[in-house]
């Protein structure tokens, strides 16, 4: 499912690449798949292009690096 291919991501990128990320590519985008970070893009229209084509809509996710979570509240559960 997308929003668990999403989730399941995050969790990953908080827990292992974090740190490494925010020191080594501040504001630049990882491409994630199967909680593992696929590669590193400047642009998010590239990084959303290239995983769509090696992974298809919604199997994979995109992580702004440095980028704090946006809290929507209700519409949280909406879009997951």
């Amino acid at each position: 499912m997308p929003d668990s291919q999403a989730r399941e991501n995050y969790e990953a990128y908080e827990a292992k690449y974090r740190a490494v990320l925010e020191r080594e590519h501040l504001g630049r985008f990882a491409l994630m798949h199967n909680r593992e970070v696929v590669n590193i893009y400047n642009d998010e229209g590239d990084a959303y292009s290239i995983g769509c084509e090696k992974f298809g809509v919604g199997k994979f996710s995109l992580q702004e690096i440095g980028a704090k979570p946006v809290h929507l509240g209700i519409m949280t559960a909406a879009l997951n």
